[in-house]
């Protein structure tokens, strides 16, 4: 393992963080040299488990994940989302297609055309919008039920996110200043949490790894006994934080959802996920 690595493991700081931000790391160089700083970290997981979150950490709370997921909370939401994807199925489908097995693999992708990030959920709301339809609310109800729904119906397809052009590099970099950047009262980075303390208790909750984050959205928390979305979690942790959260679909959070999706590039959708 490099030895950078190793020392910013040891003392759970980002050596990208300790330099100037606006990077301009290659997307595929940066993804590789964090699967091998995890792997390091913990030689027995497998890549493919870090789709599992924090229950990947301890043989307790993954046994309790297990036993929930036999009857997950979250079947209501996905028949819901199934019901509105077939009320306006004719427009949906001039947009996404018939085969949803391949729509949830797409998202988020880089609009080459508007040289911005595209999320799922965005796409779906602007698919309405453009027919004519209201759009859905950001964060719950219906457009995490329609997004969990796709989800669903995409498991065990790999996410494979595309940052191969001058623009979808710029917003991967941004995606990721985002996430090595301090803020808040409370000075925290997303990396100090999610990668160099990965699998380590905050008070009772165990932080859960950055490898996989994306693949199991939008997630039912016990927390908001409902579906929710990536950014509404986006927003509840920068509150944590005690940081202002960005808007649902901002920019920002647009950017940072691409850079998590790339670094999980190969391991399958399994949303949408059961989350304490």
């Amino acid at each position: 393992m490099n030895m950078k690595l190793l020392i910013a493991l040891s003392l759970g700081v980002s050596v990208a963080a300790t330099s100037a931000m606006a990077s301009t790391v290659d997307p595929e160089t940066d993804r590789q040299q964090l699967v091998d700083f995890f792997k390091a970290k913990n030689p027995k997981i497998s890549f493919e488990a870090y789709a599992n979150g924090a229950y990947i950490y301890s043989d307790e709370l993954m046994a309790q994940w297990e036993s929930a997921e036999e009857f997950p909370p979250y079947l209501d939401s996905i028949d819901a989302g199934e019901a509105a994807w077939n009320k306006d199925k004719a427009v949906f489908e001039k947009c996404f297609g018939s085969d949803l097995t391949k729509i949830r693999p797409k998202y988020p992708l880089f609009d080459e055309a508007t040289q911005q990030v595209v999320t799922l959920e965005g796409a779906i709301n602007k698919c309405r919008t453009d027919a004519g339809l209201e759009a859905y609310k950001w964060k719950k109800g219906t457009i995490a039920q329609v997004s969990g729904f796709l989800a669903y119906s995409s498991r065990g397809e790999k996410i494979n996110v595309v940052a191969l052009s001058e623009g979808a590099k710029k917003a991967y970099n941004e995606g990721r200043d985002f996430y090595l950047t301090p803020r808040g009262q409370l000075g925290l980075s997303c990396a100090k949490c999610h990668t160099y303390n990965s699998g380590r208790l905050a008070r009772a909750d165990m932080l859960s790894p950055q490898l996989g984050h994306t693949s199991h959205f939008p997630v039912f928390r016990a927390k908001w006994q409902e579906l929710g979305t990536l950014h509404r979690r986006y927003g509840g942790c920068n509150q944590n934080m005690r940081a202002t959260p960005f808007k649902a679909q901002s920019e920002e959070y647009r950017n940072l959802e691409f850079f998590q999706a790339y670094i999980s590039n190969g391991m399958e959708i399994n949303g949408p996920g059961y989350r304490k």
